[in-house]
């Protein structure tokens, strides 16, 4: 049996006990008729029918029951016409009427159970207050409290309760409990919806009981709400603060089983001691008249739920409520909660603050959106038609942004920071609140507006901010800069948690559009807040700034200081025209905002700045927000109202999605997420967040520029629109009109003629790079003297045979022979500077040595290019070796991959081993040219082949290391693998002895080194150790020969001897230095050389003979093809070093 029926069954039984003491003690029996509507009515009557004996046998009377079915009940009538009593057991109320008609005509005592309304006859009477004496109680207290609004929950059975509500008033709303299985999604999906603060528990107690705790776990039951229960539903009631209409007299009472234990059988034992003495014969007057005192005037009490118990604090007869105590309400609140909508509450930093500085204004004027939107959300229900918002101002900093005054603002009113928070616009401020509710474990939604820090894009690193505004607008301000088509600026920014993200930013984005930061990256910042006086001890900067010729600057200063820079530019000599300021565009506004006598400077540099923004008052929308804070405020707004009357509508949307869906609103993880899906179109346009960052989806950049007239007249116009999401990127609106009038974008340099991005005077030999660049160079020849004789010793100490019979003249040999005049070129280009005596062969030399820094202008990249381009010659040198030394083509003969790396070894290795030896070698030192500054330390350095990049840092760091690990690599390789590539192929008549290869080798690195450090330093003392150097190595070559063909070997001598007499005649023009001799020097060179090649070809001739032949139907220019292609004599082996197997050449690699 459920607990309802028990309740019943208890109000039956009461009302049956107390007729039974009713009767005479004479022998008198007292007839009772039971009216029911079938048999269960009767069943759960005599469910506890040991107790219901044992009361009945104490009496003196005897009772006759009697049984009637309500459909019989005037034939019951006529059956016992002696019975007194018609025990009413029907549940049917409506029925209650045409029944108790009937009692009176037949002079019978009708008793119910609980009726509709208050009986006014004498003969019915109804055991418990009616319906309507409950209600009447229920709005009793309702009036006392002014609670004219609420939700009122029932059940199935009490409808009629319910019925009785809607008689009294129409402010509610009834929800039905169909079962205690569906009050959890009713509570969400229904209650949240609603938005009421108060709560009227009507229905059977299994239902309370879930209802409470579903209230509670939503967050229902808190401050701000109240919750009032009939006796029913309020048994065992637990709700802290909630109020209980109870019967007088039964205000402790927690359960039906209690209440008749404790209370029903009490009463009727006092009853019968009361009747004992009054022994009448006229049984039906003297029951109407205990019936009359007994069912007198309905009386009930209030009773509230203060820390955990019960305490009456009033009554209420007839409809009036008297309150003797002190009531409390959930959340242990004392305030009477008030009958409007539920408020959700949000706060927003809106102050002038700046803790330690002057306070600023720009805040306050931009929470006036937010005032607003506020405004009409709670008017026209837009969104939210349920709820009211309402805004709490804090003053915790706008700007500047202090730790421990911040969080004592925020914790003396840490109880009304609400759902959501909006920030300070000032980034330092945004991401400091965050900490300090990160400190006070305070999990809250906060939305900003500051656009400064790109850090905070981070939803990983903040879960719980957001910002109407994106960081992108700096960095895509500069894809807008190179759509004008910049592709040089100057930088300067501020040190401070706002400049120093906002630069990281731009230089990312710089970098990605190719535009050229040119001052050096040591000398881009300045300290935050300098007056005037103190950013003189900052000259470096702005006149590295001013130095580099650059005509775009980029300033990521803040204002005064931002004044005080453009000020010193004009101290600096700079004029109108001369620079172009680009900013954003308030901050262009404050070059022009203090008339002082300074503002002539600042107008003379500031013509023609330009700057970015975004679009606001967009639309239908935007125009009304701005008109309605115009009428509040009567106050212009600026930007940044319109960026908090979206982010006020932003929450609404968030807070309004999740109450009409039933979540958890005021779970603060669930509604940040929500807040990041949510859309709509606001203020600003389209408003949505972007997925897995922090920042708005922006559709639009604007470019403004200030334009200054002959009269010191100032005006902004929109140049162009930048769409990064649409097709068409960049939409001119205006054209750009510069300082000197025209439309026409000038030149990114003041000075194009090519020259560094500093004063040559400015220049001076960096000594500790010197060091450096000569430790490298030195360093780099002894390892690789070391590794060339352990080679030598473990491997190479072999000879080669002499060609002594004739062969037919193979590619591999002309490539042998066309490595001597390469070499030729590439040592000439290591020695002395010759571009006096023969500009054509100087460039020709250098071109073989990729040395072109000497040649072309290394800017632009081109040098850097050339430097990627040997590191991946490198890398293919270091895979084809892999290939030849693992013999990775016979061990995986099935992939086709290695059979064709092991035939482009044939013919790449040669190449890239011997005649890039030199290029590569010295590219790869050129990395450690960094002997020349501008100033003292090592990051002042600029590199000698590029002077727009500066040394140790960034980029030039990392080509550091890896040229360290390019010549690690190359090297060793290049020492082993250059004799074992000509023991590999069969077809190669003429081959070096390895002893000179091992020499050729140290000697090309020895040169290589004088070249990059002795050279830089004394050209007479270079050259004149690289002749000493020179002869020691033609008496080597001389003495132990170079070639197993003695043609080869005399001309390899011969080489070295007309590079060294280029040499000599460079030291002695480089001493001389004057036109006459130059002359002479030309002449007698090609006389030296002339004569070294006629004596040449007498010795081979009369010595030497010939033992290659060329085939008839091959000449020199397919021998080239031949060489420099991927073609391959028909061949079908290759005999390998060290016993290598023969391989298989692939069909469609052979050439006829």
């Amino acid at each position: 049996m459920d607990i309802p029926n028990i309740i019943i069954f208890f109000r039956y039984l009461w009302c049956f006990l107390l007729l039974l003491v009713f009767k005479s003690p004479i022998s008198t029996s007292l007839e009772v008729i039971i009216a029911h509507t079938d048999g269960q009515s009767v069943n759960y009557l005599y469910w506890n029918e040991t107790l219901l004996l044992e009361i009945a046998n104490s009496l003196t009377s005897s009772v006759d029951w009697h049984k009637c079915l309500i459909s019989d009940i005037q034939n019951c009538l006529e059956e016992f016409p002696d019975s007194l009593i018609l025990l009413d057991l029907s549940i049917d109320i409506d029925t209650q009427y045409s029944i108790s008609q009937i009692c009176i005509n037949y002079s019978i005592v009708h008793l119910v159970y609980q009726s509709k309304f208050k009986f006014t006859d004498d003969w019915t009477y109804s055991m418990v207050p009616s319906y309507n004496e409950q209600v009447e109680a229920l709005l009793g207290v309702s009036s006392y409290l002014y609670w004219t609004q609420g939700i009122i929950f029932t059940s199935k059975e009490n409808y009629w309760m319910t019925d009785n509500f809607l008689d009294f008033s129409s402010g509610f709303n009834f929800l039905t409990i169909e079962s205690e299985s569906n009050i959890d999604e009713l509570v969400r999906k229904v209650v949240f919806r609603l938005g009421s603060t108060l709560y009227y528990v009507l229905s059977g107690l299994p239902e309370s009981l879930k209802l409470q705790n579903s209230l509670y776990n939503a967050q229902l039951l808190e401050a701000g709400n109240g919750i009032i229960f009939n006796q029913e539903s309020g048994y065992g009631c637990i709700t802290e603060g909630a109020l209980i209409i109870t019967d007088f007299g039964y205000e402790f009472v927690n359960s039906p089983e209690e209440y008749f234990k404790s209370s029903a059988i009490n009463l009727i034992l006092n009853l019968l001691s009361q009747i004992s003495n009054e022994i009448s014969q006229d049984l039906a007057r003297m029951l109407k008249n205990k019936l009359k005192n007994h069912f007198g005037e309905s009386e009930f009490s209030l009773v509230n739920i203060q820390n955990g118990e019960r305490v009456i604090v009033g009554t209420i007869v007839n409809g009036t409520a008297t309150i003797f105590g002190n009531i409390t309400f959930p959340g242990k609140a004392s305030i009477i909660p008030k009958s409007t909508k539920k408020i959700l509450h949000l706060s927003i930093n809106a102050g002038t603050t700046n803790p330690g500085a002057s306070p600023s204004l720009t805040q306050k004027l931009g929470s006036m959106g937010s005032y607003v939107a506020i405004d009409k959300i709670n008017e026209s229900h837009d969104i939210l038609s349920n709820f009211q918002l309402d805004i709490f101002n804090y003053d915790c900093g706008v700007t500047i942004f202090n730790s421990s005054f911040a969080t004592a603002c925020f914790t003396n009113n840490i109880e009304k920071l609400g759902l959501t928070h909006l920030s300070s616009y000032g980034s330092v401020v945004a991401k400091g609140t965050i900490q300090v509710f990160n400190q006070l474990n305070l999990s809250l939604p906060v939305i900003g507006s500051a656009n400064g820090d790109p850090s905070l894009s981070s939803s990983t690193n903040f879960p719980m901010y957001v910002r109407i505004v994106s960081s992108l607008v700096y960095s895509q301000s500069i894809v807008c800069l190179k759509a004008m088509g910049w592709t040089k600026a100057a930088i300067l920014y501020e040190n401070s948690s706002w400049g120093i993200p906002v630069y990281n930013s731009i230089i990312k984005s710089a970098e990605n559009v190719k535009i050229e930061i040119v001052n050096q990256e040591s000398l881009r910042v300045i300290a935050a807040g300098l007056n005037r006086t103190a950013l003189r001890n900052y000259k470096d900067q702005i006149e590295a700034v001013v130095n580099t010729q650059a005509r775009l600057i980029i300033m990521l200063v803040q204002c005064p200081l931002c004044n005080y820079v453009t000020e010193y530019f004009y101290d600096l000599g700079l004029r109108k025209g001369d620079i172009l300021i680009f900013g954003g565009t308030p901050d262009i506004l404050t070059y022009l905002s203090t008339n002082d006598t300074t503002l002539y400077k600042r107008q003379e540099i500031a013509s023609s700045a330009f700057g970015f923004n975004f679009q606001y008052w967009i639309g239908q929308i935007g125009e009304e927000a701005k008109s309605r804070i115009l009428s509040k405020f009567s106050t212009p707004p600026n930007s940044f109202s319109c960026d908090y009357y979206d982010a006020i509508y932003l929450a609404g949307n968030a807070l309004d999605y999740m109450i009409n869906r039933g979540q958890d609103y005021k779970n603060s993880t669930k509604l940040m997420a929500v807040i990041r899906e949510t859309q709509f179109t606001g203020c600003t346009g389209k408003v949505s967040i972007n997925k897995g960052s922090n920042d708005r989806i922006f559709d639009v950049i604007i470019i403004e520029a200030l334009k200054i007239d002959k009269e010191r007249n100032s005006t902004i116009y929109v140049v162009g629109k930048f769409r990064p999401f649409s097709t068409n990127l960049w939409s001119v609106i205006n054209s750009m009109v510069y300082a000197d009038g025209s439309t026409v974008k000038p030149s990114d340099l003041r000075n194009e003629n090519g020259t560094c991005p500093f004063p040559t005077k400015k220049v001076k030999t960096f000594e500790k790079g010197r060091i450096v660049l000569f430790s490298v160079c030195f360093t780099v020849a002894l390892i690789t003297a070391v590794i060339t004789f352990v080679i030598w010793k473990k491997w190479w100490h072999i000879s080669v045979d002499e060609l002594r019979e004739k062969q037919e003249m193979s590619p591999q040999d002309f490539i042998v022979g066309l490595t001597i005049v390469v070499e030729f070129f590439q040592l000439a280009s290591m020695g002395p500077d010759f571009s006096v005596i023969s500009p054509f062969l100087y460039e020709a030399s250098n071109t073989f040595s990729l040395d072109l820094g000497n040649i072309i202008e290394m800017k632009n990249g081109i040098f850097w290019i050339i430097v990627d381009g040997v590191y991946a010659g490198i890398f293919v040198w270091n895979i084809l070796c892999i290939v030849v030394l693992f013999r990775l083509d016979e061990k995986w003969r099935n992939y086709e991959i290695f059979r064709f790396l092991a035939w482009l070894a044939d013919y790449l290795m040669p190449i890239l081993g011997n005649l890039c030896f030199i290029p590569f070698i010295s590219i790869c030192l050129d990395i450690f040219l960094c002997d020349q500054s501008i100033g003292d330390r090592f990051t002042d350095s600029f590199l000698a082949k590029d002077c727009y990049y500066f040394c140790w840092k960034d980029s030039h760091l990392i080509y550091a290391i890896l040229s360290c690990f390019a010549l690690l690599s190359y090297e060793p390789l290049a020492v082993f693998c250059r004799p074992l590539w000509q023991e590999l192929q069969p077809m190669l008549h003429v081959k070096a002895f390895p002893l000179f290869l091992m020499v050729k080798t140290v000697a090309q690195t020895t040169f290589i080194v004088l070249n990059k450090t002795i050279k830089r330093s004394s050209d007479i003392g270079h050259g004149i150790i690289f002749i000493f150097a020179m002869v020691v190595y033609i008496v080597f070559v001389f003495k132990f020969k170079s070639y197993n063909y003695a043609r080869f070997s005399l001309w390899e001598g011969l080489s070295l001897i007309g590079v060294t007499w280029l040499a000599f005649l460079s030291v002695v023009e480089i001493e001389i230095s004057n036109y006459f001799y130059s002359t002479i020097a030309i002449i007698s060179l090609f006389m030296g050389w002339l004569f070294i090649i006629a004596f040449g070809l007498w010795v081979q001739y009369k010595k030497y003979p010939s033992m290659l032949f060329r085939p008839r139907n091959r000449n020199t220019s397919n021998l080239f093809k031949f060489a420099f292609t991927f073609g391959k004599e028909s061949k079908t082996s290759l005999v390998k070093f060290n016993g290598r197997k023969p391989k298989v050449v692939p069909e469609d690699l052979t050439v006829d």
